[in-house]
């Protein structure tokens, strides 16, 4: 009779550790902060006054990682969570860095990137023990690469923070699609 209990509860440990991840900030919390971080983002939409064909030129020399966001969606929910964490903290570094040629208003900007890393911490916090990065350095070369080939050869300019700012868009979407599924109903 031991032995059936204790290999029942075994069975019990043993599923629940399977099974998604639960998490109530992330229930109730997540997509409230997720539209407000691309609220704010919209916001600071740039009227760059010099608008020619360059923006198209400059974000195909950094092409979107689509094939790490099919990969991670495969992943478990903690992969998938720590992945979503890895954006958000490179998307924070990247708009921390020289954003004085932006024209964005200084208090959009801060609300944003307050936004931006109470996502991530929160995340963070959902996932027990320690967060493991998925693709941390592919995510960490590509963030580079936006800064080296777009920001820093473009000088900064509106035209390169708003390619930035369009770009995190599409990262913000994603991570929000990829983490809809682990949210429960």
């Amino acid at each position: 009779m031991l032995h059936r209990l204790v290999f029942a509860c075994a069975l019990v440990a043993l599923f629940g550790a399977g099974s998604s991840l639960r998490c109530e900030w992330m229930d109730h919390k997540f997509k409230q902060f997720s539209d407000t971080s691309l609220d704010l983002l919209g916001k600071m939409v740039i009227n760059a006054t010099n608008s020619t064909g360059d923006q198209e030129d400059a974000g195909e020399e950094v092409p979107f990682p689509h094939h790490l966001y099919r990969q991670v969606s495969q992943e478990s929910a903690k992969k998938q969570v720590a992945f979503t964490v890895q954006v958000l903290k490179e998307v924070f570094v990247l708009f921390v860095e020289d954003s004085s040629f932006s024209s964005w208003q200084q208090s959009g900007l801060e609300k944003f990137l307050g936004v931006v890393n109470t996502l991530a911490e929160r995340l963070h916090a959902c996932v027990p023990g320690s967060l493991e990065p998925v693709h941390k350095t592919k995510l960490q070369m590509y963030f580079k690469r936006l800064l080296n080939h777009i920001l820093k050869k473009q000088g900064y300019s509106v035209e390169a923070w708003e390619i930035i700012r369009k770009t995190t868009k599409t990262h913000l979407e994603r991570t929000q699609r990829l983490l809809s599924a682990l949210i429960s109903s």
